[in-house]
């Protein structure tokens, strides 16, 4: 920039002043981090204000022999586009700076001046001075001035639109230094998204690192990626996360609107709008946006060139046609983002649909797994082919003691300590509890009443039947009344003894039919009074608040009662899958199976007992898997320290089988139940 420079204004400090704060307003302008077209507004805005000038504009040169305005302000007062002699000679004037590369000024209503051939019959001042990059001029800035201006303003103006452009081109120096910061630096990341993508073969990692790595590198805010299986494209991988559910809604409506796009053989493009769509995919299309809630959608097939390589031979051509491989999906949730960016995604797409048909033809390779254990294998014994022999002994006398060594085998099944004599009592009939005349762990006797019940429809039932054994009664007595006045009347043959007998018979069957009815009804009610079978104590816990006043159903369980003081058993539920080694172990023993337990309060007291009872069917259980009732002795001898109904945890002896079979008979039932059934 030229410091001896006559500058517009005046001389007065004022003026100075502005002109500095001008310089310093671009110097910070062109050093900011804004577009060109941003620039170049406020460029404007600020020349045409301190130059007061009538109109202005900047103009970017499109081709050698072209210019567009960027921006202008007010620019109509004079014709620029028609056909007037006006609008020619600004064009003119226009490339004479653009050739010139240097500042030009041309007077109102003048003809073409030495070295120009613009010629100017307007009102106004031209005043332009050109800015360019690399040696080559790029624009121009422009000013329309009132011609009242004099020649020393007219050179101040002409100097300080030169500063003006000077500041653009450092302006567009800096914007091409950071643009090539930029491209350095994404092509750093597209070499180390390269050298990711094709780091391996496996199928995963290589679609892990595709999602993760392209979302870095496209800058948006998830992908994911599906490949075809079985016919269907499925999702594979997305950015971010280790599992995915492919029964989820969100899945599945990503799976059906990207199986129809591949269908279409062209990218979808979503920003909002579906109107260009066809209704094929814009409704699958707006399902997944509002299950996914996506402000800008890309969803790219993935198409790669066949790997023909071990096919080409000097006679053959290869086959140009492109295969799917699978769909890239680009997505942004946050509508004030800057969006996708199409370059960024194209390269992607490129070199992640190459290394994908690489893994998918890797990962189809016949045999892959056993290849790549057998290679494990190789390295293993070419690293450590002594420590490996020394193994593969260790392994080899293991494998002897756990099939020649003998120890004791046990079936393990839960269980629970009962009393050997204990009874349920349950609900005679449909009635209601009014007393319960005993309580938790009371000593009662057999016979003795533990509840009272009353039920209202036995007691109706007896009333109607008493009533009609009364009603009866008295038919029976008018009847014999009858018959006797009968035998008066039967010498003057006025009566019919015979009908008077037969009805007295038929109403003596009835009354004795009445009086079993009514005393069927009092034993059923002399039923309600429930007693204890045993003699014991009462299991149930509180049964007053848990019985009294309570309605009951026929044949419900009420109470249980058990005889304390008398044997205990143990009752087992072996699983099926053990049941097997006890029923062989018995049938091969002459004396019963020894079963060893504790109990789940106190597991560091052992007891012994014997088997009793081997049930002959399996029972299922509530939310358990079906098991065969085992009963077994408890010993006497800890009759004080048992309860009813106790959880216990046994272990019923099966005599003695390899050290291998006790120790992994588990692991070989659940192989052959699981895999070779």
């Amino acid at each position: 920039m030229s410091d001896n420079a006559v500058l517009p204004l005046g001389d007065s400090e004022h003026d100075w002043e502005e002109i500095d704060h001008f310089l310093a307003e671009l110097t910070e302008l062109a050093q900011s981090d804004i577009s060109f077209a941003k620039f170049a507004e406020a460029l404007l805005d600020r020349v045409m204000q301190l130059l007061q000038a009538a109109a202005g504009a900047v103009w970017v040169r499109t081709t050698p022999s072209e210019l567009s305005v960027q921006c202008h302000s007010n620019l109509g007062v004079i014709d620029t586009h028609g056909r007037s002699p006006t609008a020619a000679g600004h064009t003119q004037f226009l490339q004479d700076v653009i050739h010139g590369g240097e500042a030009c000024l041309v007077a109102p209503q003048s003809a073409a001046a030495a070295g120009q051939t613009a010629v100017n019959a307007s009102s106004y001042f031209w005043i332009a001075a050109p800015f360019g990059l690399d040696g080559q001029v790029r624009g121009l800035v422009e000013v329309l001035q009132q011609p009242t201006i004099n020649a020393a303003t007219q050179r101040g103006n002409v100097k300080l639109l030169t500063m003006a452009c000077e500041l653009t081109e450092d302006f567009l120096q800096r914007q091409q230094l950071r643009e090539l910061r930029r491209t350095e630096e994404q092509w750093q990341r597209y070499e180390q998204l390269v050298h990711r993508l094709h780091a391996s073969l496996d199928l995963r990692y290589t679609a892990f690192q595709l999602v993760n790595e392209g979302r870095t590198f496209v800058d948006c805010d998830r992908v994911c990626l599906l490949v075809p299986r079985s016919g269907r494209l499925r999702v594979l991988a997305v950015s971010g996360l280790d599992t995915i559910d492919p029964r989820s809604h969100t899945v599945r409506s990503l799976e059906s609107l990207a199986q129809l796009v591949t269908a279409s053989g062209q990218a979808l493009h979503y920003r909002g709008e579906t109107a260009h769509l066809p209704p094929q995919i814009e409704g699958p299309l707006a399902a997944y946006v509002d299950s996914a809630h996506v402000q800008a959608l890309d969803v790219i097939p993935l198409t790669s060139l066949p790997d023909t390589s071990a096919e080409i031979s000097a006679d053959t051509t290869v086959n140009e046609e492109r295969q799917g491989v699978g769909v890239l999906i680009l997505e942004q949730f946050n509508s004030a983002s800057e969006g996708l960016h199409p370059e960024r995604a194209r390269r992607l797409c490129e070199t992640g649909a190459l290394a994908l048909r690489n893994a998918l033809d890797y990962d189809t390779l016949p045999l892959l797994s056993l290849a790549r254990r057998l290679r494990r294998g190789q390295r293993l014994a070419r690293r450590q082919g002594g420590r490996l022999a020394l193994a593969a002994g260790g392994v080899l006398l293991l494998a002897l003691a756990l099939t020649f060594i003998p120890a004791p085998f046990y079936v393990r099944a839960p269980g629970e300590l009962q009393p050997g004599m204990r009874r349920d009592i349950y609900a005679p009939l449909d009635a209601e509890i009014v007393q319960v005349l005993s309580q938790h762990d009371e000593q009662v006797q057999s016979g003795q009443v533990l509840l009272e019940l009353h039920s209202r429809p036995l007691e109706l039932e007896l009333q109607r039947l008493q009533g009609e054994y009364q009603t009866t009664e008295k038919r029976l007595l008018a009847v014999a009344f009858a018959r006797v006045q009968s035998n008066s009347d039967a010498a003057r043959g006025e009566s019919y003894p015979g009908q008077l007998a037969a009805e007295e018979q038929e109403l003596k069957q009835l009354l004795e039919s009445q009086q079993k009815q009514i005393a069927l009804v009092r034993e059923q009610r002399q039923q309600l009074k429930v007693t204890s079978p045993i003699a014991g104590r009462v299991l149930t816990w509180n049964p007053r608040e848990l019985l009294e006043n309570r309605p009951v159903q026929r044949g419900q369980l009420l109470m249980s009662t058990a005889a304390i003081a008398g044997p205990w058993i143990v009752e087992l539920a072996v699983p099926e899958s053990g049941i097997g080694y006890v029923a062989s172990a018995q049938r091969g023993s002459e004396q019963p199976l020894a079963v060893t337990f504790s109990l789940a309060s106190d597991r560091g007291t052992t007891y012994h007992g014997q088997v009793q009872q081997i049930s002959a069917r399996t029972e299922p259980r509530d939310g358990r898997a079906a098991a065969v009732q085992v009963t077994a002795t408890a010993p006497a001898s800890a009759a004080d320290r048992l309860r009813p109904g106790a959880t216990i945890y046994a272990k019923i002896h099966c005599g003695s089988r390899s050290l291998g079979f006790v120790w992994l008979h588990d692991i070989y039932e659940t192989i052959k139940t699981r895999l070779l059934f």
